[in-house]
């Protein structure tokens, strides 16, 4: 039987793993389902809020 893919089980991650798995790395195991964050640090490219497309986005300024 074929693995179907699914999202790791760390809220802010985006990673993918087997169903098999329930967290990519030992960082999501550790962070457990209930751990609050605002983006993951598991180091795998494509996840975590600096390798996310909103950091390629300058921040906006108002003018007071």
């Amino acid at each position: 039987m074929k693995d179907n893919p699914v999202k790791c089980a760390h809220p802010p991650c985006l990673c993918v793993v087997t169903e098999s798995k329930e967290f990519c790395s030992e960082y999501c195991s550790a962070a457990g389902k209930d751990e609050v964050e605002i983006s993951c640090d598991c180091g795998h490219p494509g996840c975590g809020l600096l390798q996310s497309p909103i950091a390629d986005k300058s921040p906006s300024t108002t003018a007071a």
